[in-house]
């Protein structure tokens, strides 16, 4: 009998202190994991160089491709770093500082890691530390000092992040720090970038130039977390390959109230346009030290993947959180329950508005599938771009992606409802169809007698070359 389906929903998890040891990685790809996060923002190029081999040794061992994600920091604002934790408790008066000479160890005074701020800042603006859970009041600003009082206190740490939602700073897309980042991430060969803050079009095309520059084809991701990424999100889509949607600094830009409509409108269009999109930050935020999700955290888990989220993330939650592996294993559990959901629902298709022969082929196949009671579908392709399209068409049954290409095995990682498989370049469409079916049966993943719908073209090295649908029985 064929074993169970693969989930649809790719799982991103992000690596550090909690998950950076051969042995987790492993457990991690047991447990679900698709696509691996390198947080550029943490570590040095060596830890990136160990991890992004460990991951791949993890990969071979485990027999399937992972992604590898390289995601830049970006201008983001943080408090410098100093000793210790610091309580600040309500009602507080406290300083922030951007000249390091004027340090002193008086506590309640704050270093900042950017000179210009107190050209930008002016009294009765609010100041967010570490993602909002902080909120300053600025009382008065001198030549490299904010006097603030703290309207909502906690604990905090060195390197916190900060946000002033009412100023308008201007900084560049790319710091120095991220260019050196995204030439190490192609000199691993990661596989897909990620861009921090973007604001504009104009970011991405920068970023891509980099990439081309030294030699790299990374897929670029735009990390949509800016009131001007909101509000340019058409362009910002057609300049970039994917999108993800980072709740944790657009929830401190916009009113709470906003984040979940505008992660619904960003994971509709993006879907729409056919591109991968990432659900992230803070999906099963309280398995950083505790066994199982909230309630809320398993419904918005759900719901981003009844959206038709491509992927959904977890950053601390197996970065540095107390149970790694087992919060990749609930949001393995949650994607697979929303599925069900999703297929019981589905009682009707919709025709999405055909952008390319390619989109349209591609969802006729997956009409055609359903049609016959077909038990998989199969995409031969080069450079991923059928796959995606078929991913785009959300078909309800099983999809793997054949390929020669090991870079474009990789992409697939992130394409959803599609498993990336490899398949040496055959000399015919007839000779590849033949070793598909016959590595499908072997895997038990179809059985005699099932219908099987494959999308081909002509064998070779050009592109874009697929233009036929195929019906074969096994």
């Amino acid at each position: 009998m064929p074993r169970q389906p693969e989930r649809r929903t790719r799982i991103v998890s992000t690596l550090g202190p909690a998950s950076d040891s051969p042995a987790v990685i492993e457990e991690l790809i047991a447990a679900g994991i698709d696509v691996a996060r390198l947080n550029m923002s943490h570590s040095d190029a060596d830890s990136h160089r160990r991890l992004a081999s460990r991951v791949r040794r993890a990969a071979r061992k485990a027999g399937r491709p992972i992604g590898i994600l390289a995601d830049l920091q970006g201008p983001k604002l943080r408090l410098g770093r100093f000793d210790g934790i610091l309580r600040l408790e309500r009602g507080m008066d406290v300083t922030l500082c951007t000249k390091r000479s004027d340090m002193d160890l008086d506590r309640a005074i704050l270093p900042v890691a950017y000179r210009p701020l107190s050209e930008e800042t002016s009294a009765g603006d609010e100041i967010l530390l570490a993602d909002g859970e902080v909120r300053l009041l600025v009382t008065k600003v001198e030549a490299h000092r904010i006097r603030c009082r703290v309207l909502d206190g906690r604990t905090l740490t060195s390197r916190a992040g900060l946000s002033i939602p009412q100023a308008k700073i201007v900084r560049a897309a790319m710091t120095p720090k991220d260019r050196r980042d995204l030439a190490l991430a192609v000199e691993l060969d990661v596989d897909f970038i990620a861009l921090s803050f973007v604001r504009r079009r104009q970011d991405l095309e920068q970023a891509r130039r980099l990439i081309r520059k030294l030699g790299g084809k990374q897929l670029l991701i735009a990390k949509v977390e800016t009131v001007p990424a909101v509000e340019s999100l058409e362009s910002i889509l057609a300049a970039s390959d994917a999108i993800m949607v980072a709740r944790g600094d657009l929830g401190v830009e916009l009113p709470p109230e906003r984040v979940p409509i505008e992660q619904k409108r960003i994971i509709r269009s993006t879907g729409h346009a056919g591109k991968p999109v990432i659900t992230a930050t803070q999906m099963l935020e309280s398995m950083r030290s505790s066994a199982r999700p909230t309630r809320a955290e398993a419904s918005d888990v759900a719901n981003a993947v009844l959206d038709g989220s491509w992927g959904v993330m977890l950053s601390a939650e197996t970065a540095t959180g107390d149970y790694p592996v087992e919060s990749v294993r609930m949001m393995d559990r949650i994607a697979r329950e929303a599925e069900a959901l999703a297929a019981r629902r589905r009682v009707s298709r919709r025709r999405i508005e055909s952008t390319s022969m390619a989109h349209s082929i591609a969802e006729t196949a997956v009409w055609l599938a359903e049609d016959i009671g077909a038990r998989a579908l199969v995409a031969l392709t080069r450079s991923g771009a059928t796959a995606r399209q078929v991913a785009r068409a959300m078909p309800p049954l099983p999809t793997y992606g054949y390929t020669p290409s090991r870079q474009t095995l990789g992409r697939m990682t992130l394409f959803r409802s599609v498993v990336p498989r490899y398949l040496a370049e055959k000399r015919s469409l007839e000779i590849a169809i033949e070793t598909v079916l016959g590595d499908l049966e072997r895997r038990k993943e179809v059985a005699r007698g099932d219908r099987i719908v494959i999308l081909g073209g002509r064998p070779g090295p050009v592109e874009g070359t697929t233009d036929r649908i195929i019906v074969r029985e096994v």
